[in-house]
Formats: structure tokens, sequence, C-alpha cells
């Protein structure tokens, strides 16, 4: 969109913490309206809960039909990213299923507050605006050990109830020799979205430094012992241009949302064959890689688009043709002919797009799933490389059916789709390698007050 345009439109907001569907925040939220009069509306309403001027800036009449188009395209229905995220994990100490319970009231209490804190004005410069909100997302997803532990015992009598599809996540080509992911995986995740650093800082420390303290003050009294025990602090942010540093837009084939595509693909729906507690809940695959940049920046911009898939500067697919009048079509061509884009560019490897339907019954789109990944920058490793890449982060109502079937079967299958493609191009030429990651269920939002995260293990 035009700078004119995208002045007049503000970022969407988080969904109420309560209400119908209860799915969890931080999932499919914030999300920009379906279409551009709504989000123009909806911008409209905030400057006046705010007591702003109305916003004057127009885009130029001539193209406002270029603005309508590019918004349906790139942004209606998609998840509208917080610009930074923070990533905890932890593993749980409680004794017992009460105290557990307990253990999940005071995190659901204290990410409320957290969610629902107003933007502070303490030590902000004198000129400096305060914004509405810094759209404060939390997320908690909970691990199989919290179910079972590594022998295999029932920890807290609640294994009846484990997630069908949850499970500790397997290895896979491209993983790094030092990932082991029978290690990484947690009890918990919690996964905070903001749009200012010094707020993620500042809920993670909280978590991290006093949430034990607080659950002994309220249940211990003198004799206190720690709830969570956290391990080291992942962090990502969100580039303006939704590109990260292999320099392509990230952000072109996620999902663009309807009520149907949720249920279908996102969330788990009452027909689905899971534990019933779980319906509007979430499977999330965490995966932390490591893009080699010294490797990527070695290859020139033709060999890195044919690596991909895509143009870099415009991120269209490389089938993509010019009609008669001169505007781009998008091309879906047999997978098993090259046609422009190699058989085992990304795109071709982890969405085909074929005709029809698989041996399963379901069409290759029916394996999508929600993505919400964060480029990350840990400073140099001990060779003084740059330690970089991203934090992929994806919903999904199955895992097995979703993100292991386009992993197996097509990404890292180097017989798909004819025999002797190799895997994906990233992986196969050591672009991408896979550092630490883990399965997890997010449990569905909340329905009341009174209720906590997760409750459904307790009915």
């Amino acid at each position: 969109m035009s700078k004119s345009a995208a002045k007049s439109i503000a970022r969407p907001l988080p969904r109420a913490l309560t209400g119908k569907p209860n799915y969890q925040s931080g999932i499919i939220d914030p999300m920009w309206p379906s279409d551009y009069d709504a989000a123009v509306q909806m911008s409209v309403k905030r400057r006046e809960e705010q007591h702003l001027p109305a916003d004057t800036a127009s885009a130029d009449p001539a193209k406002e039909k270029d603005i309508r188009a590019r918004y349906a395209s790139e942004y209606a229905g998609r998840v509208s990213r917080q610009d930074f995220m923070t990533l905890l994990r932890a593993d749980v100490l409680a004794a017992d299923r009460e105290e557990l319970k307990q253990v999940l009231q005071l995190l659901t209490k204290e990410m409320v507050t957290e969610m629902e804190r107003s933007p502070s004005t303490s030590h902000v410069a004198m000129l400096e605006e305060i914004p509405d909100s810094y759209r404060v997302t939390l997320t908690l997803g909970l691990g199989e050990t919290l179910f079972v532990d590594r022998n295999g015992e029932d920890r807290f009598g609640l294994c009846a109830k484990r997630p069908r599809f949850l499970k500790t996540m397997p290895s896979f080509p491209g993983d790094a020799a030092t990932f082991n992911p029978e290690t990484t995986g947690s009890d918990l995740i919690l996964l905070i979205a903001t749009d200012h650093p010094y707020v993620n800082t500042a809920i993670a420390r909280f978590f991290g430094e006093f949430f034990n303290r607080r659950f002994s003050d309220k249940h211990h009294g003198r004799n206190p012992r720690p709830m969570l025990r956290f391990r080291p602090i992942e962090q990502g942010f969100a580039r303006k241009d939704k590109r990260e540093f292999l320099g392509f837009d990230d952000g072109i084939q996620n999902l663009q949302m309807d009520q149907q595509d949720l249920e279908r693909l996102v969330f788990v729906s009452e027909t689905e064959f899971d534990t019933d507690w779980c319906v509007n809940g979430s499977y999330l695959v965490y995966r932390k890689i490591r893009e080699d940049m010294p490797r990527w920046e070695s290859t020139d911009k033709r060999e890195q688009e044919a690596t991909i898939g895509r143009e870099k500067s415009t991120g269209l697919p490389l089938s993509h043709k010019r009609d008669g009048v001169g505007n781009l079509t998008p091309v879906f061509v047999d997978p098993k002919v090259e046609d422009g884009v190699r058989l085992n560019a990304h795109i071709r490897k982890v969405q085909p797009r074929r005709p029809g339907t698989d041996l399963f019954g379901l069409h290759d789109l029916e394996r999508r799933f929600l993505r919400r990944p964060y480029p990350f920058f840990d400073g140099l490793d001990a060779n003084g490389c740059s330690t970089n890449g991203l934090q992929f982060i994806a919903f999904m109502k199955s895992i097995q059916q979703q993100f292991e079937h386009v992993t197996n079967m097509w990404q890292m299958n180097p017989n798909f789709p004819v025999p002797g493609t190799g895997i994906d191009a990233l992986y196969a030429k050591e672009i991408l390698s896979t550092i630490d990651g883990g399965y997890y269920f997010c449990p569905p939002g909340l329905t009341s007050k009174s209720d906590f995260f997760a409750s459904g293990l307790f009915e």
C-alpha cells in the first residue's frame, strides 16, 4: 500500500480474552480486517476513542483501485504480527495434580494481567507519543512431558487426557548434529509478543524472576520452593517489510483466514477425533532454524531465486507469466515438470499444489498451517560467524496431518515429486539447519473471568 493509505489505517488490536469461539490470544490475532473499508473504519473508531482529530490523509484517487487490490492480497484476513517475540520454556516442578492446577491458575492470572495492562507513561521522554496499545499477547502451550515423563510415567494422572497428536518432536533431515529434540522439548512454552522490546523484557523478567516467589507467597508460606524451572530465553523480531535474513518475503503464502479455514486448518473442532477438552485448542510446532549467511551470500541473486523458487524483489513465483494484457497470473504447473521452478526449490517442496486429492483423500492445500515466524540474531559464534535465522512458529489442528506430512512426504523426501529430486534445496545446500525445537498443544481460550488455561484437564 502507499504511504498515504497506510497512515489512515491503524494496526489491529488483539481480540478480547474471553468470548466465542474461545481461542487463545496470540494465535490468530491481531488480524487485519477482511476488507479495506473495514480497516479504515476500524482506524476511525480508534481515533475517536482516543479523542484524536480525524485523519484527513487520503490516497490518490487514481491509485485507490490498486490500494484496495493490494490490501485484499497482502493484508486482509492475515495475522498482523507484533514487532517483537520472546519465547519462554519451563519445566514444571509441582508435586501433584492439585499443585499443577494451582500453577496453571496463577499463570493464567498473571498472563491476563499483562495482556490487559495499559501502556505505561513512566520513563517516557516528554515529547514521545504513548501508543494506545503495545498489542500484548501471551500464548501458553503444553508439552508431552507434562503428561508422561522421559521414563513413560504418568506424572499427574492426566495421561488419558493427553491431546491426541501431542508427542516428542522426532529428528528430521537438516537437523544440526547438536540438536536433540528429546531434550529440547519442555513441559510448558510461553510466547510473548508485543510491539516494544522493553515490554517483552519486562514480562519475561517477571515470569522468570518473580513467578515462583509469587506462587510461594500464595501457597507455601515459610517453606518456599520453585514450581517452574525456566530454560534459556529465545527472542525474535519482525521486519516492517516482512522479509527475513535471506532477503525474501516470508509471509506471501501464509493463510488468509476466514472462520471456515480456522476450523479446518488451525483449531481442533468438535468433529475431530481428539480429547474433548481440546476443542478450540491448537497444536504448536516450534523450530529454531539457523541460516548460513556467508554460504547464502556467496551465491548470486539468480541462484538464490532458483533455490527459493521466487523473484527476490516481488516475491512472485518464477513460474508466473504475463497474460495478453500484461497482468501477472499464477501458473500452477504439473509438479513433475520444472517449467521455470526447479523441482527441489523451496516453494515446490513445501507446497506443491497438485490437482485432485492424495491417497488420504486430501488436497495439498489441506496440509497448510498458520505461520508466525520471527527472525533472530544471537550474535557471533566461536568461529566469528553470525548466529541468525528464523524462529519458526506454526499453529495447526494436527501435527501429523499437516506439519509432519509436509516435512516427511514432500520437503525432506528425496524422491518427491520424482525419484532423485533431492530434499528441499535450502537444506540440501546447508543454507538452513534446525538447531532447536519442540511440539506443544495450546489449550482453548478462556470462557469466563474465573476460567484458567487447560482447566479442561481437571474437569
